[in-house]
Formats: structure tokens, sequence, C-alpha cells
């Protein structure tokens, strides 16, 4: 028996104890009242299981009250089922990237005049994983590393002409365009 099936008879039961309860009915519901009230009894179908589906969902996360003045505030109850969606939704937006997502989840929140976006970092905590503060400090101490070293090259040739020279005043201008393309973009 298919869904459809288990609709059709609840369609044709609802329209016998419609004519039970009141017999004028059959004159509304025409020759088929089965066929004339199936939609009907879809839509209450429809809207008891949407009903349902919303309070397990409330039931299984555990919000009891969600208010956006003055920033985000939630009160949840402990929930072990939230906490393992939370954890299962982190994993999956990290999927193999070593320390964080840089996808973004951006929603709309307005509170009073402020047009402001919220943005939601996914991060893993992990031995050896860097944070994306931690990250940048390492990358531009490397730049600043590879720079110190031009400087240091620069004036080790400064004043001589040779084309050994010259091929390093090159190199590095080089470098330092590269590292300023960077640094913008």
């Amino acid at each position: 028996m298919t869904d459809t099936d288990s609709t059709v008879e609840l369609a044709a039961l609802a329209a016998r104890v419609l004519s039970d309860v009141c017999p004028d009915a059959s004159t509304v519901l025409g020759n088929d009242p089965a066929d004339t009230l199936w939609p009907v009894v879809n839509a209450v179908l429809a809207e008891a299981a949407a009903q349902q589906w919303i309070q397990k969902q409330l039931d299984e996360t555990g919000i009891r009250a969600m208010d956006f003045r003055n920033g985000m505030h939630m009160e949840l109850e402990p929930a072990r089922e939230l906490l393992a969606a939370q954890v299962a939704a982190a994993r999956a937006m990290l999927g193999d990237a070593p320390n964080y997502s840089e996808t973004k989840l951006e929603f709309d929140v307005k509170v009073a005049e402020s047009p402001e976006l919220y943005t939601i970092v996914i991060q893993r905590h992990a031995p050896g994983a860097l944070t994306p503060h931690e990250a940048r400090q390492r990358a531009e101490a490397r730049l600043a590393a590879v720079l110190a070293e031009c400087d240091a090259i620069e004036h080790e040739v400064h004043g001589q002409h040779d084309e050994d020279d010259d091929g390093k005043r090159e190199a590095i201008r080089r470098i330092r365009a590269a590292a300023e393309d960077n640094r913008r973009g």
C-alpha cells in the first residue's frame, strides 16, 4: 500500500463520516466524495507532518529561546543531539583543511537600524593546527626574513657595478615586487 492509497482511504473514510454526521454533505461533495475530499485530507496530513517535524527538531536541538536584540542570545537545553550535529557540520565544512575553513556562513540579522552581517568561522583546534591568526603571523615572519635577506644582499652589492651585482639587484627587485603584489591581494 502506498501513501497515496492511504490518503485515498482516509478521504473515503472522511466522506463516509461526513455523510453520517451531515446527510446533506453528499449533495455538496458530488458523485465521488472521496475524490473531492482527497486534496483536503492530503493538505491536513501534510500540515500535521510538518508540525510534527518542527516539534521534533525543537525537541532534539533543545532551543528554548532565541533573541537578536543587542547581539544574538540563545537559550539552549543541554542537547547532545545539537552538539553532535554542530560537530558533524564543523567536520564536514573543514574536510581536509589543516586548521580552518574559508567557507563563510553569513546570515542577515537586523538589530534596530544596524544592517550588520555576522560570520561564523569553523576552526579546528588540534595539536599542530594553526589558527588563522597564527598562520598569518608565520607567513608574515617568513616574508620579513626574505626581505631582510634582500636588504643584506643589497647592502653587500651597494656601489658595485658588475654583471653579477646587477643580476642580484634585478632578482631582489623581482622578489620585492612579488612580495608587494602578495601583500595587496
